[in-house]
């Protein structure tokens, strides 16, 4: 197995490019909003730093969630492929918002961790009837 493999199996695990750049382009914004009592570079950088966490706790999290939809039994499957992402997002938006001093760190993250509660079940369901499957996803239910 080449370097190539390795690097394209890790990806193909653990990263999911598409909701990554959705939820950048969507969650940097309501940030922002959230921050505009504050100063400009307050609010920009609180967008930025929404944008970034949110591409990487998304492009995670969408491909932890196909990862629990093959559960045999529905209500694991949904429970873990739900909570576990949006904890996640919650845990990563936090810490960015955090070390980036926002002024609204909690309230900052509330739309994304909501956003990736309903993302998440919606793209179990929808990995679990067939659609957009991961190019590694099992062909046997767990």
């Amino acid at each position: 197995m080449g370097i190539e493999s390795v690097v394209s199996s890790i990806y193909h695990n653990s990263f999911n490019i598409k909701f990554a750049i959705i939820s950048a382009g969507f969650n940097g914004p309501i940030a922002a909003v959230v921050n505009h009592n504050h100063s400009s570079l307050e609010m920009v950088t609180a967008g930025v730093t929404q944008s970034i966490t949110s591409f990487i706790s998304t492009g995670f999290t969408a491909r932890l969630v196909q990862h629990f939809s093959p559960i045999e039994n529905r209500y694991f499957s949904y429970f873990f492929g739900s909570t576990i992402p949006a904890a996640t997002t919650f845990l990563l938006s936090y810490t960015g918002h955090y070390l980036n001093d926002t002024p609204e760190a909690l309230y900052s993250c509330f739309a994304p961790t909501m956003i990736s509660l309903t993302t998440s079940l919606i793209t179990n369901y929808i990995t679990r009837r067939g659609y957009m499957l991961p190019k590694n996803y099992p062909k046997k239910v767990l």
